[in-house]
């Protein structure tokens, strides 16, 4: 990534792991990890990015019943 560049990170708050082994009528084998937003937030500025942007916000009616988190990061 170029310096100054921006990333865009989402992600499900929390700190479960959820497992499927069905998902919209297809055999899966996935896991879900949540993430807490500090943690997120810390791991970017380790690896040289500048967190300009935190958001937060419940599911809509149509989705899993999680938090979403929301960072955006600069480059230095």
């Amino acid at each position: 990534m170029r310096p100054s560049g921006l990333f865009l990170l989402s992600f499900h708050i929390g700190e479960e792991v959820r497992y499927l082994d069905e998902w919209w009528g297809h055999d899966v084998d996935i896991d879900f990890r949540f993430l807490a937003p500090s943690t997120v937030a810390g791991l970017l500025e380790e690896a040289g990015f500048t967190v300009t942007m935190r958001r937060e916000r419940a599911p809509y009616p149509h989705e899993a019943d999680t938090r979403r988190g929301y960072l955006l990061a600069r480059r230095t």
